[in-house]
């Protein structure tokens, strides 16, 4: 099995992530299915989840792309609007 992009339905997440995790099971050192399957958690605000898999694919292969999701998923949980918190 090859995962590509268009073999994952962004909308179909607990389907995805079916495919995904029997894949890793067979394939635990493709950082590519860690990358995928971090994405589909972090769609589905499943933060700790997608870092866990971003990670892991980032120590697979240090040129993943999930390095740059590392960023901005810190990013993203680093944000403060200040003006929300004191009204």
């Amino acid at each position: 099995m090859t995962i590509n992009l268009t073999d994952i339905n962004i909308h179909d997440y607990e389907n995805s992530l079916d495919l995904l995790n029997e894949y890793i099971a067979q394939h635990p050192e493709d950082d590519n299915a860690y990358y995928f399957r971090g994405n589909i958690y972090r769609k589905m605000n499943l933060f700790g989840d997608a870092l866990n898999d971003y990670y892991k694919a980032l120590e697979l292969n240090p040129q993943s792309e999930a390095a740059i999701a590392i960023e901005i998923l810190n990013e993203i949980l680093d944000f403060r609007n200040t003006d929300l918190l004191n009204p």
